[in-house]
């Protein structure tokens, strides 16, 4: 095996170790929110806290093509109100956007507002309503029509 290939192999599990030491299975802490792994009131509020689902069926990310299961959610990046904000991922620092349902359709205000289609390509394909990439750290979700129906409802209850 040549040094560049020991090289990548060296950095990946790396970065897989911190996120699994980062990662609390009991509870979600951090600066953004805090929020037990039961308790939730739909399927969706579930996906979005936890990346699993009341049904048992897999919730895959993955960025590039390294794909993680149950490492990552969506309140991790865009906090538990769904309102965004600086997030940090390793060394890091981003910006996360609002995706409140709110903030995302015509009432946001964006130049292209998203419809449920729209979202559903983005949280699947990593596409904007515009058609261009979204950028990292946003990953691709593997996730069923019916998981990714209940996330967009979580998503209108956010305000």
């Amino acid at each position: 095996m040549n040094t560049l290939k020991i090289a990548i192999i060296l950095i990946a599990v790396g970065m897989i170790g911190l996120l699994v030491l980062s990662y609390n299975t009991s509870t979600y802490s951090s600066s953004y929110y805090t929020q037990p792994v039961s308790g939730f009131k739909s399927n969706g509020e579930r996906i979005y806290f936890t990346a699993t689902s009341d049904s048992g069926e897999p919730i895959i990310s993955s960025i590039g093509t390294m794909a993680m299961r149950g490492m990552m959610s969506c309140a991790a990046c865009h906090g538990a109100d769904g309102k965004g904000g600086q997030g940090r991922m390793m060394m890091w620092t981003f910006d996360a956007p609002d995706i409140r349902y709110y903030a995302l359709t015509a009432g946001g205000g964006n130049e292209t507002p998203y419809t449920d289609e729209l979202i559903k390509r983005a949280i699947t394909k990593g596409v904007d309503a515009d058609g261009k990439r979204l950028e990292p750290p946003m990953p691709v979700w593997q996730v069923s029509d019916s998981d990714l129906n209940d996330l967009i409802d979580y998503l209108k209850t956010l305000k």
